[in-house]
């Protein structure tokens, strides 16, 4: 079957991403941090959550002490992703999950439950293959106050800036080979990332650091033993205070007032 061009291959992406899943809950687990401090920061009543992974966050947004979501809609394309949130949404009827590419299903969200108070876009936003139509889409979806939070990776992280100085990338913007797994598009600084977004009519309102790491996934995944969970958090504060070597970046941002 022909892809149209939102899609990506979502059973290779399925693949990849579960094969890579060795190291990956650590990133997801701070990724997840800095989307729950802007949640609690907006106390949202509805939420779309684009792309939910293995653990929609609905879950962990209660845990957390977050309140009052009347509405909470997962759009996931992938089927193992699908049935993972369904699960999570028996036990929870203010959630939602509806299959499909995000910019092609966001009209239809809108027709059936209204704009939302918050868009979460984790670790996504380098993945499509358009950046734009998901972004503009986003803003069609997002009532006049609210808020967006995308997270992305960052060009500029520290072990990127590693495998230069090693010689492994010539540019800090140079697509990995887990990049390429991963079927990524680019890699954004955040001055790359600020710059879509505002294209996309939306103001940036905040943005911080995720996690520095100071080697690769693989690398990450050999010593992790080793380092212990003191390391990782003292490596999860260092990504806050120092955004700009962090391992991800993120934006919050709201529609741009006219």
């Amino acid at each position: 079957m022909t892809r149209g061009p939102s899609e990506r291959d979502i059973q290779a992406y399925e693949d990849a991403y579960s094969s890579d899943y060795d190291f990956e809950p650590i990133p997801v687990k701070y990724r997840r941090d800095a989307a729950l401090r802007s949640l609690q920061d907006r106390q949202p009543g509805y939420v779309i959550e684009i792309g939910c992974g293995l653990e929609p966050l609905l879950p962990h947004y209660l845990v957390a002490g977050g309140a009052g979501i009347e509405r909470w809609v997962v759009a996931e394309p992938a089927e193992k992703f699908v049935q993972a949130a369904r699960i999570v949404a028996a036990d929870h009827p203010e959630m939602v999950v509806e299959q499909g590419f995000f910019e092609d299903i966001a009209d239809r969200i809108v027709a059936e439950y209204g704009r939302a108070d918050m868009v979460i876009c984790s670790g996504l936003l380098q993945e499509v293959p358009d950046q734009m139509r998901m972004l503009d889409s986003i803003s069609r979806v997002m009532h006049a106050d609210a808020v967006l939070h995308v997270s992305v990776a960052n060009a500029m992280s520290l072990h990127r800036r590693m495998a230069k100085a090693m010689g492994l990338i010539e540019d800090l913007q140079q697509m990995s080979g887990r990049n390429l797994r991963l079927q990524q598009h680019r890699v954004y600084t955040l001055d790359s990332l600020v710059a879509d977004i505002e294209s996309a009519g939306l103001q940036p309102v905040k943005h911080g650091g995720i996690l520095l790491k100071p080697f690769t996934h693989e690398q990450m995944r050999s010593v992790l033993a080793a380092i212990g969970t003191e390391v990782l958090t003292g490596l999860g504060k260092l990504g806050e205070e120092f955004p700009e070597l962090a391992s991800e970046i993120f934006v919050d941002a709201r529609l741009a007032q006219g």
